[in-house]
């Protein structure tokens, strides 16, 4: 006779060793419990049902799920919080008023002087300290030739600023160029020019294409240079006018992202980077071709 567990085709119900209903696998414990100096010893399990493991598996996930839900819902206010604050686009976009006023305040104290006896009007005296380390404005460099790129400026800035020997200041706010700055080109010869655009944000807001057409004409004609553009904080609308000058100078649009991201940072838009690359820069490079100013020297 042939073993029937030699058979490869054989079933299992057909195998007398295995168990053929569920009631072999219900659960069963020891009935030994014995009575030891007083105490009685506890019934061991020693067999689980399918279902009784998969209970408790259940039963444990369920409770892990929990906790998890618990610690997210106890995180998300301060995260929410925290998201605000490192990522408020109208610390970049908008010219802190107050702070320019309270600088302003400061520096009358220092420097103020009567223009006459007989009126109350005030001007400044701008003593420069050749002994103090010389301070340039945040995001400040270099674009190309005699165009330079910053933040706003700042009293502190005024030193080194000078030592650039500007002829004209681009800046890109709609805010009212503050009276100490006004004074300061006044007082250095430097001529201003103001086109106020607002930062590009999602979803309605976009910079003006005829704005950053009338920057790049400013900036290009070397009667206004040396010049230095500015917005804010020298990050997004200086970031977007630089970004067609580069394609003037034909820029491949990586090394052109990868200069603005370096000087958004960590503050990138996605806006800014689509603006850049639709950009018609036709009336531009008719302008540049009429003035014979293409291609850009670096000196």
């Amino acid at each position: 006779m042939t073993n029937p567990t030699d058979d490869p085709f054989t079933m299992d119900e057909d195998l007398s060793e295995l168990p053929n209903n569920q009631e072999s696998l219900t659960t069963t414990t020891t009935n030994t419990s014995e009575i030891n100096n007083g105490f009685k010893e506890p019934n061991y399990l020693i067999h689980q049902s399918p279902n009784s493991i998969y209970n408790d598996t259940k039963l444990i996930r369920s409770k892990l799920d929990q906790i998890k839900l618990e610690e997210k819902e106890t995180n998300a206010t301060t995260t929410e919080e925290d998201d605000e604050k490192t990522y408020d686009e109208d610390v970049d976009d908008k010219l802190d008023l107050n702070l320019q006023k309270q600088l302003q305040k400061n520096y009358k104290e220092q420097y103020k002087k009567k223009t006459s006896e007989t009126n109350n009007n005030e001007t400044f005296e701008f003593n420069y300290d050749d002994e103090k380390p010389l301070s340039p404005p945040e995001n400040f460099a270099l674009v190309i030739g005699s165009i330079y790129r910053s933040s706003f400026p700042q009293p502190n800035n005024f030193s080194f600023l000078k030592k650039l020997g500007l002829k004209s200041i681009l800046c890109l706010i709609p805010e009212d160029y503050p009276e100490l700055q006004q004074q300061w080109l006044e007082n250095e010869n430097i001529k201003l020019f103001q086109l106020g655009m607002s930062g590009n944000k999602e979803p309605f807001v976009k910079i003006s294409s005829d704005l950053i057409t009338q920057a790049i004409k400013i900036v290009l004609n070397p009667e206004n240079q040396p010049i230095l553009i500015h917005c804010n904080r020298g990050k997004h609308r200086t970031g977007c006018l630089v970004g067609v000058l580069r394609r003037l100078q034909n820029w491949s649009k990586t090394i052109i992202f990868d200069e603005y991201r370096k000087f958004a940072a960590p503050k990138e838009r996605p806006m800014d980077q689509q603006f850049i690359e639709l950009y018609d820069d036709t009336e531009i490079k008719q302008f540049c071709n009429e003035r014979d100013l293409l291609p850009l020297k670096w000196d």
